[in-house]
Parts: structure tokens; sequence; C-alpha cells
């Protein structure tokens, strides 16, 4: 009994271990398939299908849905894209225009087609690859206006200062000495497709230049060049930075009137350097030039005795008169402050009258009768009208034709004005107002 009874619980025991669940539900693997002996398990003991997996249709459902938004959002996002490179290329392009004009300054020189990219990366301190080829990749051209004169008449890029006595003197059908020429250029680039092989850097044909430098950024039409945009729908990806030269040139005008021609008091100058300066002839034309912004002007009385320098930040004339040079006829030489002109004249017409003047109201020693003004009123007048010729004369860019003539003449007549107030032997007569020497 007792050995029937083990044996009958042993065979029990095995029999409720056979029909526990697994304790370990992780490893069900380890478990006895007991689901397909009992169909009244739960269905957790009798799937084998993996938990948490999808189903085909489902997988199908979702990459339908990933390829619905990917179809909406990429044009969007593609369009964001190239509105951020095109602004960060109107920035670069515009860092490019402003490098470009301070290089000119401090050089004195304006690049051509073949060297513009390395001056602009020595001056930005950038490799010249960032300056041929923009963040897309894609390559600048650096475009020159077809009538760009400066220098002479047939000149283009580059240009170098290197005409220290007249500078750029471009002239027009009159010969009259006029401004740099169309001294355009243009940095051009895309953000997207290649820009059209006709296309390359250098001077290109005055309607395709025109076309691009009038073209309206705003809008999107590409512009009307001889040459088709093949593939370019519109002009979006076209960046176009256009760089005008005129504001870099200072026009200078010198001239010398009654001084001497004596080589040691002639009036003198130099541009950017002390070593080598030129006369202003005081029979002549005078010097007429336009000059780089920022060039030094240095002027001399005589070869070697320097009056002043001078920055040309803007258009300016000088006078070497009576063997001082000065900022005008009507100012004085360049000494500090100014003087009022009206109080000079006022008290020079009021000053006591010299009767040995060449011009007298009264008690005339030198035979003029019948005269109805004073020495000084003379000389007064002579100037107004001299400075009224000179005006003329200078409003029409000191053309070597009449107007010059008739300032000749009245400069003439103002002169002998002065001499005739207080000069000792002029014209065989004697003008000083004390001629007998003082007594002991």
């Amino acid at each position: 009994m007792i050995g029937g009874a083990a044996a009958s619980g042993t065979a029990s025991l095995a029999q409720a271990r056979a029909q526990a669940p697994c304790r370990r539900p992780a490893l069900r693997w380890q478990c006895p398939d007991t689901a397909a002996m009992d169909t009244s398990r739960p269905a957790i003991y009798r799937s084998t299908k993996a938990e948490g997996a999808f189903s085909l249709i489902e997988l199908i459902g979702v990459l339908t849905v990933i390829a619905i938004l990917v179809a909406v959002m990429v044009p969007t996002l593609i369009r964001q894209m190239d509105r951020i490179a095109g602004e960060q290329e109107t920035v670069a392009l515009q860092s490019l225009s402003d490098a470009l004009q301070q290089n000119i300054l401090r050089k004195r020189y304006i690049p051509g087609a073949s060297d513009w990219a390395t001056n602009l990366a020595a001056e930005l301190g950038v490799d010249v690859g960032n300056i041929n080829l923009n963040a897309r990749r894609q390559p600048r051209f650096f475009l020159i206006d077809p009538n760009l004169r400066i220098g002479n008449n047939s000149s283009g890029l580059p240009y170098t200062q290197t005409n220290l006595v007249f500078g750029s003197v471009t002239t027009n059908n009159t010969g009259l000495v006029i401004p740099p020429l169309s001294p355009r250029v243009i940095i051009l680039s895309s953000i997207g497709r290649a820009l059209p092989t006709d296309i390359v850097s250098g001077i290109v044909s005055n309607n395709n230049f025109s076309a691009i430098w009038d073209r309206n950024d705003t809008a999107s039409a590409l512009p009307a060049t001889s040459f088709a945009w093949a593939g370019w729908p519109n002009g979006d990806d076209l960046k176009v930075q256009r760089v005008h030269l005129s504001p870099l040139f200072m026009h200078l005008v010198l001239t010398a009137n009654n001084s001497s021609t004596n080589s040691a008091e002639m009036g003198y100058y130099s541009i950017d350097t002390t070593s080598t300066n030129y006369n202003v002839p005081s029979i002549g034309p005078g010097r007429d030039g336009y000059f780089i912004k920022n060039s030094s002007l240095y002027l001399y009385m005589g070869r070697t005795n320097m009056d002043s320098q001078q920055i040309l930040d803007r258009d300016t004339s000088f006078v070497y008169e009576q063997n001082v040079w000065r900022s005008s006829l009507t100012g004085g030489s360049f000494l500090a402050g100014s003087l009022d002109l009206g109080s000079i004249v006022d008290k020079y017409l009021d000053a006591p009258e010299n009767m040995r003047a060449m011009y007298t109201l009264t008690n005339n020693i030198q035979g003029n009768t019948n005269v109805s003004l004073t020495q000084q009123s003379f000389v007064v007048s002579n100037m107004i009208a001299y400075m009224k010729a000179y005006t003329n004369w200078a409003a029409a860019g000191f053309p070597n034709n009449g107007l010059k003539s008739a300032a000749a003449g009245v400069r003439q007549a103002m002169i002998d004005g002065v001499h005739g107030q207080y000069d000792a032997a002029y014209n065989g007569k004697d003008y000083r107002p004390f001629p007998q020497a003082c007594p002991p």
C-alpha cells in the first residue's frame, strides 16, 4: 500500500507539473506545448504569432501616408532652401562689391576680367575659390560695360592710375575732359541652374550688358539678351550685383594766374608721391583730370617748397595766384579760418584815396581828367568782372575757346588796376602814394 501510494503520488505530481502553466512567459519556447493538447487554455498560450507586428496591408498604408506627406512638404522645403541660398548670395555679392571698391581706393587700381577674383580674395582674406564659386558651387562672372572709358578715350580694364600729371582724361566730342565714361561692371551668379555658356567674364555686347544691368530684380523675368536661357523657366535663380565706379573719381583742376615763370617760383604739384612733381604753367590751360578718391595731392611753391597736402575726397580746384596757392580767387591761401570777403572789400573802398593812383576823383596827378571813380572802385569792379568771366569758363569745363580769352582779357584789366593803385613804375608812371622819402 505504501509503495502503491508512493507510486500514485508520483504520478499525480508529474501530471500536475505537466498541466501547470509556464512560470517564465518570456521564454515560451521552454514551455511544453500544452495548448495543442488542451484547447481550453487561454489564447495567449495557444498563439505562435509575434506580438506587435504589422500586417502587409497596414505597412502599405503607412508608406502611402509617408509618401503623401513627402510629396506635399518637399517642394516647400526646396523653395525655402532656395530662398535662403538666394538671400545669402545677395549678401555675398554685396560684400564683393564693397571689397572691390575698397580695393580700388587702396591700390589706385581697377582690376579686369583676369584678376578681379584674385584682388577680391586678397582684399577679403579668403581663398580665390570662394570668389569664383558661390555656395551652390556655381561660377561667378565679372562683366564689363563695353562703353567703359577710364584713363583715355580707348582704355578699358584693368586701369592703373599711373598718369599722375592729368589722371583720367577721357574727353567728349568737343575735346572737353569728362568723368570716366560708363564705368560699370556686373558680378553675376546663379543659385540653381548653370548660367548660359554665352556668359563669360570680360567685355560683353552692349545689348547684353544693358539687358542684365536694367533687369528688374523684383520680377522673375529673364534678361532680354541675344542668347537663349535654355532650361530657365524664370529668373528667380539669377543674382545680379551692379557696381558703378563713378563715385570713386574726383575732378581736379589746377590753374596758375599772374605768377612767376621762374622754375624756382612756379606752382608745382604731385599725386600720391613727394618724389616727383609737375608744374602748372602760368600761361596755359592748367591741369584738368580725374583722380581716384582719397589720392593725396601735394602743392608746392617752387619745386621743393611744399605749401600743403590735400586729400581728394571731393571735386576740387586750386589756383596759383601771385605765387601763392589758393582754394579760389575769392579766398585766401591755406590758412586756418576763412576770410569775410565782403568786409574786406568794404574796408578797401572806405580807405583813404591815393591821389597818385591811376584813377582818382579829384586832383589826378596822372592827368586822367573827368574820371568818376576811385582807384579802389576800379579794382573791385574789374575783380568782379574777372570772377564772373572765370565762373563762366569753369562752368563750361575750362575749354580753350572764347570763354577763356574773355577771362584772360578781364584778368589783365584787373591786374592793371591793382598795379595802378600802388606800383612804383608801371607803364612808365609812378603810382606810389608817397614817392618822397621821409625826412630824417
